[in-house]
């Protein structure tokens, strides 16, 4: 009878010590997976096409969106005016044109009626317009919605190059 309660909880403790690190393992990953995120070189598209939407004035689904995009750990409020069609996105952050460049394409390829998008950080401001966008991108823009054109259109060729083009087009 000893010896089975033995086995039993020896069982047990062995089964506890599988599901803990399991669990362990699961945090770890989702914790990389959220560190990925932040950066523009790993971040996963795929991971914000749930805030695609028609329209711009669902308030929660532009923060949501603005909270899964790169530099989302600095970015502090999120304003809303639906009469100019216009996101300004608050950073406690130095500018970062790469991030600029991204989050500004993310938002308008997943926001149809969104127009302007101002990102101020601690030092510059840059505002974009879905028209200049458009016009860098041509046709491909409507198939940015795909993830792996958005990776082959943007976000590859954003990290083997610089910048100055892009942001130029983007802030004329």
């Amino acid at each position: 009878m000893q010896k089975t309660i033995g086995l039993v909880v020896g069982i047990a403790f062995v089964l506890l010590l599988g599901v803990v690190s399991v669990l362990s393992n699961n945090q770890k990953q989702v914790e990389q997976e959220d560190m990925e995120q932040l950066s523009v070189e790993t971040h996963n598209f795929k991971k914000v096409l749930a805030y695609e939407n028609e329209y711009m004035g669902n308030n929660s689904n532009i923060t949501n969106l603005f909270n899964n995009l790169p530099l989302s750990n600095y970015r502090d409020l999120v304003e809303l005016e639906p009469d100019s069609h216009t996101v300004v996105v608050n950073y406690n952050a130095s500018g970062d044109e790469k991030t600029v460049i991204y989050n500004a394409t993310a938002a308008f390829v997943l926001i149809k009626n969104l127009e302007l998008v101002d990102m101020r950080f601690s030092d510059q401001s840059y505002v974009i317009t879905r028209e200049n966008v458009e016009q860098w991108f041509g046709d491909d823009f409507e198939k940015l919605i795909d993830p792996v054109l958005f990776k082959q259109k943007l976000q590859n060729p954003l990290m083997d190059s610089t910048v100055t083009d892009w942001i130029d087009q983007y802030t004329k």
